[in-house]
């Protein structure tokens, strides 16, 4: 049910319902009419203006043809359940139709409006009314516009769950509001005053020309669900204090609406992604080999529960694309997966990305964070490379497995936290516990099911499934036909040891992809470095160790990237998939200069 679906001109001659969507509905027989008379000529006879917390009709021509209850009529008239709009033979009645409740007959007042709007809830626990919610508490306060506004707790995004009229502005409301109300924890008036000659955030009010606003905080227990907005325009009375106090008393009612909401989703999620195991059998994981596809079976098996897993494999194995499979398969596949490479974030920044801060916690806090465990509340988190985290750390981790809880940096109130914990790690972690550096009972707790991904060159019947399947897709992100590999090539991956596996194996393709001159890759475009080659000599010299046969891909990649793009920084990340910064982190520790690579005359890009 669509939310103005309560309000509708219905014609009693031919039955039909007219719903009244939007603020402006137009009436009369003209081509651009919203609704579509039949009369003797094109023209258009009246409006419905959505206003003051209701609609009223406006006619449009001067004629004895139109009148309201029996009456000629010619202006603007606030249309009352029951009104009877005649235009010539048609007759059009406004009414207050709703299929989720009936109203209590000829309630008006706003006790009565509430009653009804309690009413609804409760006779409609299993079906989302909130849109009738909207219409309901428009009129019950005469506003002009209402809507329900969700934040992102992670990025802090703000966006309209649901608004009455259907076709308000997205942009038609006050940042600052939102702000006041909760940092106010309560309901707050804004009037025109606190808005004019402030920042451009605030320029759509004026354009919009509202004169007031209502904020409201939806909260449940300690948790904000988000906000209740209405406004009224400079044309109508502002909201009073008396209106304020009366919205602060409807919060709980909104609070219960939107945990109802949230339920249903949750409970609609859940049954989709049990249809969608049964339907769907794809991993998304290139294979062929019996290694991977034990893994993976297993993986099956172990993805329904909610124990912590270990997923153990050398560096560039997949690590990563196996804990988003588990989650996938998991009946947290709706809520988010959030991944952190605890090797990659600095000892003193780690802490505050998993737990976050309070404000005020360090010199910079200038307000609170939330960390990645609360963002990833009710799905999965995935920690990359465990045994890089600080010993002080894995205690604070162990309280998450053991209470499913976190306290903020700064921070002495826990907060609950719903999450399975997935971590996976190239290291031993086992001799790493004898040895000191990692703690036993965090190993343990973590070691309840573990999977081994197989190195490359032992499932050497994926190499080329995997050549073949990165070379499309590459090729497709250049927008460039797919090139084939030549039998020397395909000898030559076939017989590497892949020290790198998988994501060395990625950077050899796509460099391929994009350096090869033809539409064949030929065994000299297939540039594996030195180092790698001495895995397969006679005479090794010495093996290399991950580290540093990763730091030689690296290396040549950016290389060979940027002699592509000329030296344009910009580009070079976006062909990599990799951040801009971190792009650049990883030149100046390899000392690579892109100006090495930029031709006399070649204008950079602006972010250069």
């Amino acid at each position: 049910m669509n939310q103005a679906d309560a309000l509708s001109l219905y014609d009693s001659a031919s039955g039909k319902r007219y719903p009244l969507q939007g603020r402006i509905i137009t009436i009369g027989s003209a081509p651009d009419c919203t609704i579509q008379l039949a009369l003797p000529c094109p023209l258009h006879a009246g409006h419905c203006l959505f206003t003051n917390g209701t609609y009223h009709f406006q006619s449009l021509i001067n004629t004895p043809s139109i009148s309201i209850n029996s009456e000629k009529f010619n202006g603007k008239h606030k249309l009352r359940k029951g009104d009877r709009i005649q235009i010539g033979s048609l007759c059009l009645v406004f009414d207050d139709h709703n299929e989720l409740g009936s109203s209590i007959s000829g309630t008006t007042g706003p006790v009565d409006e509430l009653i009804n709007m309690i009413l609804l809830l409760l006779r409609n626990r299993d079906r989302d009314i909130t849109s009738n919610m909207m219409t309901a508490i428009s009129r019950l306060l005469n506003c002009d516009a209402a809507r329900i506004v969700s934040e992102d707790p992670q990025t802090g995004n703000r966006y309209t769950l649901v608004r009455f009229p259907a076709h308000i502005g997205l942009d038609r409301f006050s940042n600052r509001a939102i702000d006041w109300a909760r940092d106010a924890l309560k309901t707050v008036l804004m009037l025109e005053p606190d808005w004019v000659d402030s920042s451009s955030s605030n320029q759509s009010l004026e354009k919009n020309a509202v004169a007031s606003i209502l904020c409201a905080p939806i909260r449940n227990e300690n948790q904000l669900k988000g906000y209740l907005y209405l406004d009224r325009l400079k044309k109508d009375n502002s909201f009073t204090e008396s209106d304020r106090d009366f919205c602060d008393r409807l919060l709980p009612l909104f609070t219960e609406l939107l945990s109802n909401s949230e339920e249903r989703k949750r409970q609609t999620e859940i049954i989709a992604t049990l249809q969608k195991a049964q339907e769907n059998d794809s991993s998304g994981i290139i294979y062929r080999s019996e290694r991977m596809h034990a893994a993976l079976s297993l993986a099956d098996r172990i993805a329904p529960t909610d124990s912590p897993v270990l997923i153990l494999g050398e560096t560039g194995t997949g690590k990563e694309l196996m804990a988003r499979y588990l989650h996938s398969k998991s009946l947290r596949s709706g809520k988010p997966f959030k991944a952190v490479n605890c090797g990659a974030i600095p000892e003193n920044l780690i802490e505050s990305e998993l737990f976050g801060y309070e404000k005020g916690a360090f010199t910079g806090a200038n307000s609170r964070k939330i960390g990645l465990f609360e963002s990833a509340d009710g799905g999965t988190v995935f920690l990359d490379e465990l045994g890089e985290m600080p010993l002080l750390l894995q205690v604070k981790l162990l309280r998450v497995l053991q209470e499913s809880e976190v306290v903020r940096v700064g921070g002495t109130d826990p907060v609950k936290v719903d999450v399975r914990i997935i971590a996976a790690t190239n290291r031993d972690l086992k001799n790493d516990t004898e040895n000191g550096k990692f703690r036993s009972d965090l190993y343990f707790r973590l070691n309840v099911l573990s999977i081994t991904i197989p190195p490359l060159r032992e499932r050497s019947e994926d190499i080329l499934l995997l050549a073949e399947y990165l070379i499309g897709k590459f090729s497709a992100r250049m927008g460039r036909v797919p090139k084939v590999l030549s039998g020397e090539a395909r000898q030559l991956l076939s017989t590497h040891l892949w020290p790198g596996n998988v994501r060395e194996l990625e950077n050899v393709i796509q460099k391929a992809v994009v350096l090869s001159p033809s539409n064949k890759i030929g065994k000299e475009d297939l540039e594996i470095s030195h180092c790698q080659d001495q895995l397969t000599s006679d005479k090794p010299e010495r093996i290399p160790t991950i580290r540093e046969a990763r730091e030689l891909a690296e290396k040549a990649l950016i290389r060979s990237a940027l002699q592509a793009t000329m030296g344009n920084v910009s580009h070079t990340s976006r062909i990599l998939e990799i951040d801009r910064k971190w792009l650049l982190t990883k030149m100046g520790e390899y000392g690579i200069d892109a100006e090495e690579y930029r031709k006399p005359g070649i204008r950079q890009d602006s972010a250069e």
